[in-house]
């Protein structure tokens, strides 16, 4: 039900007369954002961002493995302290290519209701014992595939998050 809340909510903000969006013309900034992201006219809190990707189901991460894109389902992502985390494991390919190149992108689409989301954001490991230990809480089976302290799991901050749902550019803040 709060899918569809969410999903008509953000529908409802693409349908407000929507303001001229230009194209940053500045080289890639620190956040991970290039000239090839459309400018924020607008803001989402974390919660809401994660609310919507968690209405997905499982979303579309996409890296670089060097010239060849990648991309893999993903749906291990919540909020902590008001930022937006990642949980992967550190033998993965994706954790690889991540280290590499942190910069991403991200594809959504609502299992209900119409509204696409795609987000660009750099990922950047960002590990302490309350991010481990919120994240094993929050999925269980992972904690009991694994022991918590098992080195290999991988928590990634999202940074300079630009999120575009349908023709509405949003800054995750």
């Amino acid at each position: 039900m709060m899918a569809v809340a969410l999903t008509a909510c953000l529908m409802s903000c693409t349908q407000k007369e929507a303001q001229p969006q230009a194209e940053a013309e500045a080289p890639a900034q620190e956040d991970g954002t290039t000239s090839a992201t459309p400018k924020a006219n607008d803001t989402m809190s974390p919660e809401d961002f994660v609310a919507y990707l968690e209405s997905c189901g499982q979303y579309f991460l996409a890296t670089m493995d060097g010239d060849q894109p990648r991309v893999r389902p993903f749906s291990f992502c919540d909020v902590i302290d008001g930022q937006v985390y990642f949980m992967t494991r550190k033998h993965k390919d994706v954790y690889k290519q991540l280290v590499k190149n942190p910069k991403v992108q991200i594809a959504a689409f609502p299992k209900e209701g119409r509204g696409w989301m795609r987000i660009t954001c750099k990922l950047v490991e960002a590990e302490t014992p309350e991010v481990r230990t919120h994240f094993l809480d929050k999925y269980p089976r992972m904690k009991q595939a694994h022991p918590i302290d098992d080195p290999e799991y991988a928590f990634m901050k999202l940074v300079g998050i630009t999120a575009v749902v349908g023709d509405k550019v949003y800054s995750v803040k």
